[in-house]
């Protein structure tokens, strides 16, 4: 199974308590280390910018770091759904989700893999990670 991350809203930014977001990212890194994919704003059009966002976020350094190992870039225009492989499951974790991103998950039976990720709820990063490990 794969693993698309997004980071404004779900890593940066969320209520979730900065601990409960890490537990996410270790939980992802030990079980997913080959099939985990940054769906970012800040990876986008060949450019990954990833790292240097978490590092501006005060993430821990070795964290960062392990991210920046085992977490692959995309590449994709307008809507996030380009860089998805919708022939593989997956789980993809965002705060948002466009019309026109719906309607492509919607017309391969993949909805189910979208995990929306309220940036207000501060019991969100725990959630996501009992969601991940009942997968």
């Amino acid at each position: 199974m794969n693993i698309y991350l997004d980071i404004d809203g779900v890593l940066v930014g969320s209520r979730s308590p900065r601990e409960d977001v890490i537990k996410l990212i270790r939980y992802i890194l030990e079980h997913y280390p080959n099939n985990t994919y940054w769906l970012t704003t800040h990876c986008k059009g060949g450019v990954n910018r990833c790292i240097e966002w978490l590092k501006q976020n005060d993430f821990p350094v070795d964290l960062v770091d392990e991210m920046a190992k085992a977490i692959r870039p995309t590449d994709w225009g307008v809507l996030k759904t380009d860089a998805i492989d919708m022939d593989q499951d997956f789980i993809w974790f965002d705060d948002s989700l466009f019309e026109a991103e719906k309607k492509t998950l919607e017309a391969y039976y993949v909805m189910d893999g979208f995990y929306w990720m309220d940036p207000k709820d501060p019991e969100a990063a725990k959630k996501a990670l009992e969601f991940l490990k009942s997968h």
